[in-house]
């Protein structure tokens, strides 16, 4: 370290670059040495020496505008700005389309919902209209033509035979006193000359109707029920009580009949289902009243005969009950 202190290196620069410098000459005398610098110093100061040429400047002159390009670091803000506010926008939108959308699909499945539910509804209400029609139920409909389902009539009848042409063997038959019907059903033509309640109570009326010279014999039938036109609840009523009451206003003609006495208090009873079947009142087709008339026709015969003890009176009673079902399965 002592070295290299006692031998300094001089460098020089001269406008940043490195000239070398080279010593030369031994200084012996301080004096001679500041003489020679002072001499050296005024040489180079001579030598770099230059003369300094300004120029001219005119006042009245305009320096030349020059555009100068700065980053324009407003408009990049600007920009975030916009499209923060654009960006908001967008979401605002977004949020209100997707409101619009559920509720228009709301309101799409609302009325898809509420279609199915008038569609059940419907069903259900034709379902239970069916339902009323096949237990005889019919609604009042104010003069406005419906249908009913009436029921099946069965009951035990005293058969004259099956005939192509069975008009002058009815005429035979009614001329010996007897009630006589055609009753189509099946294609065929059916002669029926009695009817009663039960298969054995007509066994033995047949037995009887022989001996007037007329071949017959008994069996049981059923009269399917049908659909038909009413324009009234009390129609359809009425119909129900004069099927339900038939077969036992049939038996006991034809027991009358058979044992040649009539019972009192089957009478009684027969007149109060009567009594009932009349206070439906509200009865617009004739057909069907027609059926209630016949069968109170058949009542008063049963009660002459009883009163007089004329058997005619009881044939009429037949010829009403036989009239009864030949009119119901004409009815439409």
């Amino acid at each position: 370290m002592d070295k290299q202190n006692q031998n300094p290196r001089i460098k020089i620069k001269i406008n940043g670059e490195e000239r070398p410098f080279k010593e030369e000459m031994e200084i012996h005398d301080w004096k001679v040495a500041k003489k020679e610098t002072a001499a050296g110093a005024e040489n180079a100061s001579e030598e770099d020496s230059f003369d300094w040429v300004l120029p001219e400047i005119n006042e009245n002159e305009v320096n030349e505008f020059k555009k100068i390009h700065y980053p324009n670091i407003q408009s990049k803000s600007s920009f975030k700005n916009k499209f923060k506010r654009k960006s908001g926008n967008q979401h605002l939108s977004a949020l209100l389309i997707s409101v619009i959308t559920a509720v228009t699909i709301g309101v799409i499945i609302g009325i898809f919902m509420l279609k199915i539910v008038i569609y059940q509804t419907n069903s259900s209400g034709q379902a239970n209209v069916s339902k009323q029609t096949d237990t005889n139920q019919a609604p009042s409909n104010n003069g406005i033509s419906s249908t009913v389902q009436i029921p099946t009539l069965t009951s035990s009848f005293v058969q004259g035979g099956v005939f192509k042409d069975p008009e002058p063997i009815v005429n035979t038959i009614k001329s010996k006193g007897l009630p006589a019907i055609v009753l189509p059903m099946n294609n065929q033509n059916y002669i029926y000359i009695s009817v009663s309640g039960n298969l054995d109570t007509a066994k033995e009326l047949a037995s009887i109707l022989k001996d007037k010279g007329v071949e017959v014999y008994a069996k049981e039938l059923s009269i399917e029920g049908k659909k038909i036109s009413i324009t009234t609840k009390d129609e359809a009523k009425l119909i129900t009580e004069a099927i339900s009451l038939f077969p036992t206003l049939a038996e006991e003609i034809s027991k009358s009949f058979i044992t040649g006495q009539a019972n009192s208090e089957k009478i009684a009873s027969l007149q109060e289902k009567i009594n009932k079947m009349n206070s439906i009142k509200d009865v617009k087709s004739k057909d069907i009243d027609l059926l209630r008339k016949l069968e109170v026709t058949s009542l008063k015969s049963l009660i002459s005969f009883k009163d007089e003890q004329n058997k005619e009176e009881l044939m009429n009673a037949q010829m009403s009950l036989l009239t009864f079902v030949e009119k119901m399965n004409q009815l439409k």
